[in-house]
């Protein structure tokens, strides 16, 4: 009996104690209060509101610096940066699947509502080599229909198999043929006019186009053709073998930093290891390859 009644007196002793401290300090606690009221921001960014909607507790996303403080990096910051940069996720995809092949060939896909393809789904596939698991794989699951692209492969355009169209075009930054190959090249931009898309949006965009990628995303960015891209994967190849220079790799950061601003997140990356290469400045081997996966924040479901 005892100890209850010690328990309601220090009860009773602390609940004293606050009310005579919210009436001496409550204005300044209102004030306090109104203040920080007054600095948090009223509307969300896309990002911010994405990010409330779907939270990531593993998320630990790098944040590019300005184009013109990077243009005063050197060769092994720009390097550090962008390895970096290209490792690490930015958004969460609950539902990532493989579509093709476990290996080269099959690319990593978000599955979420929100970024799965809608009825009459379009696909663009840059880069083919005689390999269509993956322009299969997805029309077999969404019934996509998809236009496949390689100017590589010496045979002309023709039906490859059900809603899959394949045409004998490259991928570049303007519409000229490529130099010693002689092959048909377009931007994305053109194609899409040539294919009666230009107002139809692309749910899925894959590209694997060995080192072209440098010369086409340049002209898409610019253009503003990747703004209709609801899902994008590529392989950036900021070297196939041997170290890059600063110039490479500003404009490997360039790129990345444009797509970013254009609402695309990773949410997912995977190096490939046959592009391996030892920096000079003595830090750990890295590779040059890396196929990334991104989703549009902009084209929310």
């Amino acid at each position: 009996m005892r100890g209850r009644n010690t328990a309601l007196l220090i009860l009773l002793f602390l609940a004293g104690f606050t009310t005579v401290y919210i009436l001496h300090s409550g204005p300044n606690v209102l004030q306090r209060l109104n203040r920080q009221s007054a600095t948090f921001p009223k509307t969300l960014s896309k990002l911010d509101e994405y990010r409330l909607r779907y939270p990531d507790p593993y998320n630990d996303t790098v944040v590019l610096p300005s184009k013109e403080v990077m243009q005063k990096m050197d060769q092994g910051a720009l390097g550090d940066l962008y390895h970096q940069y290209i490792n690490s996720l930015q958004v969460f995809c609950r539902k990532v699947i493989r579509l093709g092949k476990l290996d080269d060939g099959g690319w990593d896909f978000c599955d979420d509502n929100r970024f799965r393809p809608r009825n009459n789904c379009l696909v663009y596939s840059y880069g083919i080599q005689f390999d269509f698991s993956f322009d299969d794989a997805i029309v077999k699951k969404y019934n996509c229909e998809v236009h496949a692209f390689d100017p590589s492969m010496r045979v002309g355009d023709h039906k490859h198999g059900a809603n899959v169209f394949f045409h004998a075009t490259g991928l570049s930054g303007d519409n000229m043929p490529s130099r010693g190959t002689n092959w048909k090249m377009r931007t994305l931009q053109k194609q899409r006019e040539e294919l009666g898309h230009s107002k139809r949006p692309i749910d899925f965009l894959k590209i694997d186009v060995e080192e072209w990628e440098w010369k086409a995303l340049p002209q898409m960015i610019r253009s503003g053709t990747l703004k209709n891209v609801r899902q994008f994967a590529i392989e950036l190849h900021i070297t196939l073998r041997s170290e890059p220079n600063g110039a490479k790799y500003l404009l490997g950061l360039t790129v990345l930093k444009d797509l970013y601003d254009m609402g695309f997140r990773m949410f997912w990356t995977h190096r490939n290891l046959w592009c391996k290469f030892y920096p000079q400045n003595g830090a750990s081997q890295r590779t040059g390859c890396h196929e990334v996966s991104f989703v549009n924040i902009n084209k929310l479901n």
